[in-house]
Parts: structure tokens; sequence; C-alpha cells
């Protein structure tokens, strides 16, 4: 290389060097290197093994023999308390919370509604707001709380009450869509007419294991082999 040569690349390198500091981010196109990038879809599993669990709710909790609490309990390890009566509403249910929330529960479950749907005093966003108000109370303890959605009136159930699924429906869209801020809801519309044993869709035990399977599955909590 002669000198006039190796001027020419000198200056050349320093005007390359100058614009790559000087010049705007957009001004200067450098070759991209292609990369292949994978993307791992994880899920974290949580263990709930000796976590204590609250469960509030009507009838539809109020199983003890073969309920869905027990089933989900059973296969995650939870050691539970279960207050549930039949025939009871979120309003009963808000109550029972203030007196049985402690900072010792770690999961708080609530399952209620039908009742209150099957009254037509009771208009569907004065449900929720009484679960949005346990919802809080559970914050406040530090306990973990969790909103079921109940069944879909529409399929499983018979009745006289011609607004009943109406309301239902009405009831779980808001649950849903509007959510329970400090809440997990879980839509447990998985069951089917064949699930229940009346009109009003108590659920045979097929159907107390599906809305526990669908909770776990939700969840992701780890199931104990």
């Amino acid at each position: 290389m002669n000198i006039k040569d190796g001027l020419a690349l000198a200056a050349g390198s320093l005007m390359i060097g100058w614009m790559l500091v000087h010049a705007k981010p957009d001004t200067i196109k450098m070759p991209l290197l292609a990369v292949d990038t994978v993307v791992v879809d994880t899920l974290i599993e949580i263990n709930v093994k000796n976590k204590t669990a609250l469960f509030i709710g009507d009838s539809h909790t109020a199983n003890h023999q073969f309920g869905w609490q027990k089933i989900l309990s059973q296969q995650v390890g939870f050691t539970y308390g279960n207050v549930s009566i039949g025939g009871k509403t979120t309003s009963w249910m808000l109550n029972m919370a203030v007196y049985k929330m402690n900072k010792d529960i770690d999961y708080c479950f609530i399952y209620g509604g039908a009742n209150d749907m099957y009254s037509n005093n009771i208009k569907p966003i004065d449900a929720v707001e009484n679960i949005r108000a346990i919802a809080r109370l559970a914050k406040h303890h530090g306990v973990k709380c969790i909103v079921l959605t109940g069944f879909d009136a529409g399929k499983c159930t018979i009745t006289s009450n011609k607004k009943y699924a109406g309301r239902y429906a009405e009831f779980q869209r808001i649950l849903l869509q509007e959510g329970i801020p400090g809440a997990t809801v879980v839509d447990t519309r998985v069951v089917t007419r064949t699930d229940c044993w009346d009109g009003l869709c108590h659920m045979t035990p097929a159907g107390h294991k599906k809305v526990a399977e669908k909770v776990i599955s939700d969840l992701n909590f780890v199931v104990l082999k």
C-alpha cells in the first residue's frame, strides 16, 4: 500500500467513526444479525400443601360428603374450614366473612349468588358488591380471595322462575368482565345438565369433580401424588 492509499484509508476510517458518534440513530443503517428466538411458555405451579382455606357459600358448597371443596382440598393438600349453608345469600356470606376471616387463613373461596338471583328483590350488581366487600376484607387480612362464577343456569336449570337464568347470567357477566378487585375469578360454568341432581343444579359427584378440577387448573395448583 502506497502513502496515498494509506492516507485515504485513514481518512475514511475517521469519517465513519465521526458518523457513528455524532449521527442520529436513524441515519445509519447497520446490518442485523439473524437470531433464532425461542419463547418458552412456562406455567408456575403453586404448591398449597398445608395451607389453610376458608370456603364460604350456599348449598352448592355445603355438600360435606363429596363437595367440590372437599375434592379440591384433598387433591392439593388444603387444611380447610367450610361455613357454607344452603339457602344463604351473598349478604349473609359477607357477614360470615366478617366473623371468620383472619390473618391465619391463606385462601378464601367464595361461591354464591344463586339464591340472590333466584329472588327478584336482589339486583345482580348488589350481589357482586357483597362479594367485592368480602374480597376487600380478605385483602385487609392478607388472604388470597378466589371467586367462583357457579354453573350456567341457562343450560343447567329447570325452573318456573323465568328470570332466574338471565339474572344469573348478568351476575356472572359482571364478575368476569368488570371483575372483583383483589380477587381471582374462576369461570366454573363447566357442568352440564347431566351433572345436576335437580332443577336448580345441585351437583352430582361428577359435577363437583369438574368444578374442583377447573379451580385447580385455572389456579395452577400442584396436585399431590
